[in-house]
């Protein structure tokens, strides 16, 4: 009989720890206390400091207040010289002369792989002349059968309805035409993943009716870059923006968090829609940091963090009661054969 209570306690026991778990009932992690658990398992001040200076001597800045960020958030304390060096790179009038010309080229070309160049390819596509000038260079290729780059035109045409919707709306559109933007700098430097490139690939295929806008651009002069804009701004009426446009404003939403240049960092870490949300969520409670957290602790999702300290305060919460309440069951199981053996003797 007792053996039967104990097993149908012990049994209890183990279904209640199980359902406390499953439905995390009164047990829940701050998501910051997560994440600097993860990164102090992984990021010594130590290893902070060296990824600083990494990124000076490489002359890039952006990685290296992103790390510097990173040792705020901790609470490490990062050496003097090092925080002096930061200061100087900052400062230095090259910096400043470099920026400039990049930022002039980026909105000149629409390419560029630093902030400043991929800024101005992103203010000169913000109005609708950069998607202009990239359909009438990539439209030109297609037509006489040259190499062309399909994407390109397939976002820009996207981004000429969205300047659209923009005019429309208010400004409402503003943040699909930066996704456009992004994404046309992101394949020209080959920073998206071949999953995700033909993810988008197929989305501007169902937005764009390709074989009528390749027609469209036959007819048109493509030199005359006022003639094209007015041809493709009709044209952009039969864009079909329902499926892409929500992932260009995901995109756009990160632009604003982190900028183009880290927006673009991070596409390495986007092979699909569910991983692109997951990034985004991480840039809007991160900042600049998430590029650093990611590589560092090689975790793109915020649940990825809350899961795994879940698991370990789980155990840390309830693994010494499981163990007292098995005690009490043996205790009880003993004492009651300590009186069952008194009662025997005596009699």
């Amino acid at each position: 009989m007792l053996s039967r209570l104990g097993a149908s306690l012990l049994f209890l026991t183990l279904v209640a720890l199980a359902l406390a778990y499953v439905t995390d009932y009164t047990f829940h992690i701050p998501l910051d206390k997560a994440v600097r658990a993860d990164l102090s398992a992984a990021a010594s001040p130590g290893r902070i400091n060296i990824k600083i200076l990494d990124a000076l001597e490489r002359d890039d800045i952006e990685d290296a207040d992103m790390y510097a960020d990173i040792g705020k958030y901790m609470g490490y304390e990062i050496p003097a010289d090092t925080l002096r060096r930061l200061d100087e790179a900052h400062s230095m009038s090259a910096t400043v002369v470099r920026n400039t010309w990049e930022f002039g080229t980026g909105f000149v070309t629409g390419e560029g792989d630093s902030t400043a160049g991929l800024a101005g390819a992103v203010t000169s596509d913000l109005t609708v002349i950069g998607d202009v000038r990239d359909i009438a260079t990539e439209g030109g290729k297609w037509l006489t059968g040259q190499p062309y780059n399909e994407l390109v035109i397939g976002l820009s045409m996207v981004g000429i309805a969205a300047t659209g919707l923009t005019v429309a709306t208010g400004g409402g559109g503003i943040v699909v035409k930066a996704g456009v933007s992004i994404m046309k700098a992101a394949k020209r430097a080959g920073k998206l993943t071949k999953e995700f490139g033909e993810l988008l690939l197929r989305m501007t295929r169902d937005a764009v009716n390709m074989p009528a806008l390749r027609e469209a651009l036959r007819t048109t002069d493509l030199t005359d870059l006022a003639k094209t804009q007015r041809v493709l701004t009709d044209y952009a009426k039969t864009v079909r923006g329902a499926e892409i446009f929500p992932v260009l404003s995901r995109i756009g939403d990160m632009n604003k968090a982190v900028g183009p240049a880290e927006t673009i960092r991070l596409m390495k870490f986007v092979k699909n829609g569910e991983n692109l949300e997951d990034v985004a969520l991480m840039t809007e409670r991160f900042g600049t940091k998430t590029r650093g957290i990611i590589e560092l602790t090689g975790k793109a999702s915020l649940r990825a963090f809350k899961t795994a300290l879940r698991a370990v305060e789980f155990i840390a919460k309830y693994v010494i009661w499981f163990f007292a309440w098995i005690g009490g069951l043996a205790a009880m199981t003993l004492m009651r054969g300590i009186r069952l053996f008194v009662f025997r003797r005596a009699t």
